[in-house]
């Protein structure tokens, strides 16, 4: 199922209809961004769904994962008894609450949350780099704009890919002299040397990826959807979609992607990250990738989660780096 909202899930988001305090809400409150899944929103706060809003036969359903709710620290939850009218107001009036819940987890899981797939330190910056790129002050003259963070798509071999962020390149006009031409861009974000290595490690994603794009369309239905995300977002006037002073959106279904590697707060006395950009295994599946897509690290310019087209390098770049 693509991922984008039905017309109905639209029309009711819109002014007058019923979700619609919800989507004035995230417009106001830049700590918050509305990602769209299908026929689902979920409302992220840090990286984590504060609240899931999803349209089944006709009805709404509106879920917070009570996960994190943590024993020092309860709300009484709205019921989703109440009439469809009545629920996202009552939703709106504690998303500070609910805020407070995904604060304290935070705080007590930080530590523990580097052996499994579900990192959520890892997703609190997925969400500030994409407010950086999409709808913070520098955001316009950044060369990306992200419209996905924590995202999956289903594709026609029946393989499933989650991705960090989606996005699109949108140079400007210093991005442009470069590469001119809008592009797909996938990010793989990879916190800390902890994350670099093992079962959701940078190796295991890229091999997963090959197997995805080896001999099939499926970047194109992925540009197609990302696409689709990025008007729907630009719709209903979500923070950032009005990409101003960048280069405006044509087609990138046909354009080579982008992939870009981001391997964020590596110590430079560690020798994990030494250790995977000599990888030979690393340079292998980087080539063979490079036929699909236009592969590159990221370099933060000066402490920076900005992502700028004149910041990315090669991995025999970043080797003479280190």
């Amino acid at each position: 199922m693509a991922r984008e909202l039905s017309s109905k899930f639209m029309n009711d988001l819109h002014e007058k209809g019923p979700l619609y305090p919800f989507l004035e809400f995230v417009r106001k409150d830049t700590s918050l961004d509305m990602q769209i899944r299908p026929d689902e929103v979920h409302i992220y706060y840090r990286g984590i769904a504060l609240l899931i809003v999803r349209l089944r036969t006709g009805k709404y359903d509106m879920l917070f994962n009570q996960n994190y709710l943590t024993k020092s620290y309860h709300v009484e939850l709205p019921s989703v008894d109440n009439t469809l009218m009545d629920d996202p107001e009552r939703w709106v009036g504690i998303f500070a609450e609910l805020k407070t819940c995904i604060d304290v987890y935070l705080s007590c899981n930080e530590k523990t949350v580097y052996t499994c797939e579900e990192q959520v330190v890892v997703k609190d910056f997925l969400q500030t780099a994409m407010r950086e790129n999409t709808y913070s002050a520098v955001a316009p003259r950044t060369d990306y704009h992200i419209t996905d963070i924590d995202c999956q798509s289903s594709f026609d071999s029946g393989l499933v890919m989650r991705f960090d962020m989606l996005g699109v390149y949108l140079p400007t006009a210093l991005g442009a002299v470069i590469d001119p031409d809008p592009a797909l861009a996938i990010f793989a974000m990879r916190f800390g040397s902890m994350n670099l290595s093992g079962p959701y490690g940078l190796v295991p994603f890229l091999e997963k990826l090959f197997k995805l794009v080896e001999g099939t369309h499926a970047l194109e239905k992925l540009a197609a959807e990302v696409e689709n995300v990025f008007y729907q977002r630009k719709e209903l006037m979500l923070p950032g979609s009005q990409v101003g002073e960048k280069n405006g959106l044509r087609s990138i279904i046909n354009k080579k992607p982008h992939l870009v590697i981001n391997l964020a707060n590596q110590e430079p006395e560690g020798s994990h990250l030494a250790e995977l950009i000599s990888s030979k295994h690393l340079h292998s599946i980087i080539r063979m990738l490079r036929d699909s897509v236009d592969v590159k690290f990221v370099h933060s310019r000066f402490m920076g989660y900005g992502i700028y087209r004149r910041c990315l390098y090669s991995i025999e770049e970043v080797a003479e780096i280190l």
